[in-house]
């Protein structure tokens, strides 16, 4: 079976696919910080959509469910 695209490899590692599983996680963290806290202040939104790499979204989204309140996860963002 040829490799369309340069095949399955390729694809996960592709920027663009990156990029959208990021805004993904974005969305649903932000969202799951606004229903967590009522708001979600602006230094902390741009600190979330600057992040790309999946591991640490991943890591924040799970924090962002356990931290007492937003300073501790802004806290835990700027590490």
């Amino acid at each position: 079976m040829p490799k369309l695209l340069g095949g399955t490899e390729a694809m996960i590692e592709s920027p663009l696919l990156q990029k959208m599983r990021a805004q993904t996680l974005h969305e649903a963290m932000l969202e799951f910080l606004k229903g967590r806290f009522g708001t979600v202040p602006r230094d902390v939104s741009r600190l979330i959509l600057a992040t790309l790499d999946e591991k640490k979204l991943k890591k924040l989204t799970a924090l962002a469910g356990k931290c007492p309140d937003m300073e501790a996860f802004r806290e835990a963002l700027l590490n």
